[in-house]
């Protein structure tokens, strides 16, 4: 029997205007720990951007892709605290997607994270990510500064589910298909892997989309149990 693949719930948002001091409040002081106490949680990482678009970035890991659809997670989506209620509004061009993690490499992690955001050709999926496990992530894991590197994979069907959250924010979220996530310790290192290793036309070459990037600085972080 193969072990159930890790989740990840993954976010890249901006804020509307004035909002950023409550929202990062609420942030810290409840709804990170709100969720991370959801059965199955394992940690929660909150970024904020150096370069490119959205300003944030935020990520869940979970046991297994099942826990982000499991009824205790379904429930506080459907039942969120008044001083959500408050904060979901601000949200602005929210990318959300439910997320396999296919590969990851590395032990640890460092302070800045590049997010690369992708599609693949039809039909060549398979081949992408091949690349992606075999090639191009263990070559940028080799580069100086660069400690971890992770291949996830969108799950659509379990991305947007119609909770009273989502309808909050006003709208369905736009959803990623292949996610890359280098982390390492500086921005520069970061930025030289991703030219010289995932590259637009290292992408287009096998199999993938011209990539989105944003390279984000940690602003919080918490573990908890799993």
């Amino acid at each position: 029997m193969t072990a159930a693949q890790p989740g990840i719930l993954a976010l890249w948002l901006d804020l509307a205007p004035g909002a950023e001091l409550e929202v990062n409040e609420w942030f810290n002081r409840e709804h990170h720990a709100e969720r991370v106490g959801v059965p199955g949680f394992r940690s929660a990482r909150r970024y904020v951007a150096e370069r490119g678009a959205p300003k944030y970035f935020i990520f869940y890991r979970t046991r297994e892709v099942g826990v982000l659809t499991a009824r205790a997670y379904l429930e506080r989506l459907n039942h969120p605290t008044p001083w959500t209620r408050q904060v979901m509004p601000q949200f602005r061009n929210t990318s959300r997607t439910t997320c396999r993690e296919l590969a990851h490499f590395g032990r640890g992690e460092g302070g800045v994270v590049a997010t690369l955001r992708f599609g693949a050709a039809a039909g060549a999926g398979a081949k992408l990510e091949r690349w992606l496990r075999e090639t191009a992530l263990p070559a940028v894991l080799a580069r100086p500064g660069v400690v971890a590197a992770e291949l996830w994979r969108g799950d659509p069907a379990a991305s947007n589910p119609d909770t009273a959250e989502r309808r909050m924010r006003g709208g369905p979220d736009v959803i990623a298909d292949r996610v890359v996530v280098l982390s390492g310790n500086h921005r520069e290192q970061l930025e030289v892997a991703c030219a010289q290793h995932l590259a637009h036309d290292a992408l287009v070459a096998n199999g993938g989309s011209p990539a989105e990037v944003g390279i984000y600085r940690l602003l919080f972080a918490l573990d908890g149990l799993g």
